[in-house]
């Protein structure tokens, strides 16, 4: 019996937006920007809470680890903590019940 290929969990994904708007959308509001960036902080959320079961604690950590190395090569260590900032936001929004 074959297996599936796993996806890559570091391949971005369809609605995921990076850090900085692309120069070829320049019309986007400032408001829509930052709410795409609270998205993918959610989205990361998620998807490590999904690898933490699928895998366990320690592993998801170093999987972890290895998705901040890859999005601060590819977009900066600012975009890096933006995203962890607004991560941690998200997790103490839905721990005091405000979102």
């Amino acid at each position: 019996m074959m297996s599936k290929p796993k996806r890559s969990s570091t391949r971005p994904v369809k609605g995921v937006m990076l850090a900085r708007p692309p120069s070829s959308v320049p019309c986007m509001s400032p408001e829509t920007w930052e709410h795409m960036r609270d998205c993918e902080a959610r989205e990361w959320i998620a998807r490590y809470r999904a690898k933490t079961g699928e895998v366990g604690f320690v592993p998801a950590q170093s999987w972890w680890e290895e998705v901040k190395s890859d999005i601060a090569k590819k977009r900066g260590d600012d975009a890096l903590r933006d995203l962890i900032n607004r991560m941690n936001k998200e997790r103490a929004n839905v721990k005091s019940g405000t979102k």
